[in-house]
């Protein structure tokens, strides 16, 4: 298994094409993980970031912090860090925020940046979590056929109710997971064919075939109009700093 920074070393900058080609796409997604974000969450920790796109979702009056794994998404204006050390002093900030970076993290590594995040979060700080859920279509489609189709492979370790006591252990209470469903959204089938080809590096498939695997495991729908809508979903956690 490649972890997160040897993987975004290379793929950064397609995954940051797809989104800056398509900066709506996944508007539902960053919706879904800032509906816990306390309202009086004002110091603002993302992590991994990758290329800062939560920063456009965040209610006005939000000071946000970058930092990632990957010197490739560092390259993009992130600060460099690593799970086991955010470069940040001991309860800088109210809320922590990691969407869909920690599947190619290590667990034992894992631990350790909850761990850090608990230092840096202040007594009652919200750490939201949100992830690919173990065994859901997203999970088939990924460690399926990106995995076939990826030359660097896709071997994420996803996520389920086991976290739970994961976070209790690392100091946070009213740990809490709910599942949310929405699409990512596209203008027209080869817009969604070119996000996801660059999104997950897929390099060994024709658009055909990326569409008829999108199809297989996520049964995208088309519009009348042209536009598609590619169901989603991801398990999200929340968990208070005791």
């Amino acid at each position: 298994m490649q972890d997160y920074s040897a993987i975004f070393a290379v793929r950064a900058a397609q995954y940051h094409l797809a989104m800056r080609t398509h900066p709506h796409a996944r508007d539902g997604e960053f919706g879904a993980l800032l509906e816990d974000l306390p309202a009086d969450a004002i110091d603002v920790l993302d992590v991994p970031a990758g290329g800062g796109y939560l920063d456009a979702y965040l209610p006005a009056g939000t000071r946000l912090s970058a930092c990632d794994f990957s010197v490739g998404f560092a390259a993009e204006g992130a600060t460099l860090a690593s799970p086991e050390h955010l470069p940040f002093p001991d309860a800088s900030f109210d809320a922590v925020l990691s969407l869909t970076g920690l599947h190619h993290v290590p667990a034992p590594r894992q631990d350790a940046f909850l761990a850090e995040c608990r230092r840096v979060l202040r007594p009652g700080g919200r750490l939201l979590v949100g992830e690919v859920l173990a065994c859901s279509p997203v999970d088939g489609f990924l460690n399926g056929f990106v995995h076939r189709h990826n030359s660097q492979g896709h071997e994420g370790v996803f996520f389920d109710a086991g976290f739970i006591p994961r976070l209790q252990a690392a100091g946070f209470g009213d740990v809490a997971m709910q599942v949310r469903h929405y699409p990512w959204r596209f203008d027209s089938e080869a817009a969604m064919v070119f996000y996801c080809r660059h999104m997950f590096g897929i390099d060994r498939a024709a658009d055909d075939t990326l569409a008829a695997g999108l199809a297989e495991h996520l049964a995208y729908r088309i519009g009348p109009d042209g536009a598609v809508a590619l169901p989603w979903q991801l398990v999200f956690f929340q968990g208070v700093k005791r």
